[in-house]
């Protein structure tokens, strides 16, 4: 169970990369993303798996590494990426600024997410990330339906 949260948790050894590792697993989100069906009920779904496995994982791996919100974990990124991107057109012109709305809410941590962050073990690594792509969302939803209003 011990590596196949290591290999989970790092998305499969992103988190492993040097330099901006949870920029990297937002772009793994991303990309994964597109491979979710369209359909509401499709899409539900995979965003709780992967809310659920992030805080599992982190959890585990949290625990391996021995540190508090370690780097390598990025399943997080991709469980925030998601929520960013739930229920909106997967076009470029809501995938881009979805990715770039999460890392600045996930970087800043605005509001009441840097509070979720102290919270303990896999449930804090991933409840900052999906806040932050709650965010990101929110203000995407009101771009597309002032689009939908205005086209």
């Amino acid at each position: 169970m011990k590596k196949t949260a290591l290999i989970f948790s790092s998305v499969f050894g992103i988190g492993y990369i040097k330099y901006a590792s949870g920029t990297f697993g937002s772009l793994a989100g991303l990309v994964f993303w597109i491979f979710i069906p369209n359909s509401v009920s499709a899409q539900i779904i995979a965003v709780l798996i992967i809310i659920a496995a992030s805080i599992i994982f982190a959890n585990i791996a949290e625990k391996i590494y021995g540190r508090i919100d370690d780097g390598r974990i990025v399943i997080d990124e991709v469980a925030g990426m998601w929520v960013s991107l739930l229920f909106l057109p997967k076009t470029i012109f809501f995938l881009v600024p979805a990715f770039f709305l999460f890392r600045f809410f996930d970087i800043s941590k605005p509001l009441f997410v840097d509070k979720l962050q102290r919270l303990k073990g896999g449930f804090g690594i991933t409840a900052d990330d999906v806040a932050a792509g709650v965010l990101a969302n929110i203000i995407l939803q009101i771009i597309n339906v002032l689009i939908c209003l205005f086209a």
